[in-house]
């Protein structure tokens, strides 16, 4: 499948093929435990650069961890034996070309482009505000069968651009972890704000 076709989606919400690459041959799941896990806030800064913090925090699992990794762009939270790309228990966070200075004007962008496509659907795109900033969330399927994949992203503005946080898991791994994504994506907030 190319997402490539779907330049008019990509332009709106800038996900990456790599958000629907194949599934890995084993998932892990999102929480090693039935237990709810604790968890804590954790600041958005380059670990490998002398980069400034994202203004943006986000709360994840205790044992997660914010990570870059050589050869993928932005940063990573997971655990610590989460490999990217593919591993369901990842948040990917990276940079995107979109402005969010409209963000019903994206919803509404993403919504009629979604009328146009057959290969991808987007069954959740809606307005979220997080600690007081308007940005987009959407969920994203594409593919059937053993390559259906999905993904969960918030856009949130970023200087003139935005920053999105992504959620990607083969289906039967992304409905099984839609709730802890839904509550780390949701739970982020302006750095400023939780200070």
């Amino acid at each position: 499948m190319k997402l490539h076709s779907a330049l008019p989606f990509c332009l709106a919400v800038s996900l990456p093929a790599l958000a629907f690459a194949a599934a890995p041959p084993a998932s892990k799941p999102a929480v090693a435990t039935p237990a709810a896990p604790a968890f804590h806030r954790v600041e958005l800064k380059p670990t490998q650069s002398q980069g400034k913090p994202l203004p943006y925090t986000v709360e994840v699992p205790k044992d997660w961890e914010v990570r870059q990794i050589e050869g993928f762009p932005g940063l990573w939270i997971g655990p610590a034996d989460a490999k990217p790309p593919q591993d369901p228990r990842l948040i990917w966070i990276h940079g995107s070309q979109v402005s969010l200075a409209d963000p019903d004007g994206v919803v509404a962008n993403i919504r009629a482009t979604d009328l146009q496509k057959a290969e991808w659907s987007a069954p959740r795109v809606e307005v979220k505000e997080v600690g007081g900033v308007r940005g987009v969330l959407v969920r994203m399927d594409a593919g059937e069968g053993d390559k259906a994949r999905s993904n969960l992203t918030l856009k949130l503005p970023l200087k003139n651009l935005a920053i999105d946080f992504v959620a990607t898991a083969d289906r039967a791994d992304f409905e099984k972890n839609l709730p802890l994504y839904e509550r780390i994506l949701l739970s982020v907030r302006p750095a400023e704000a939780v200070k």
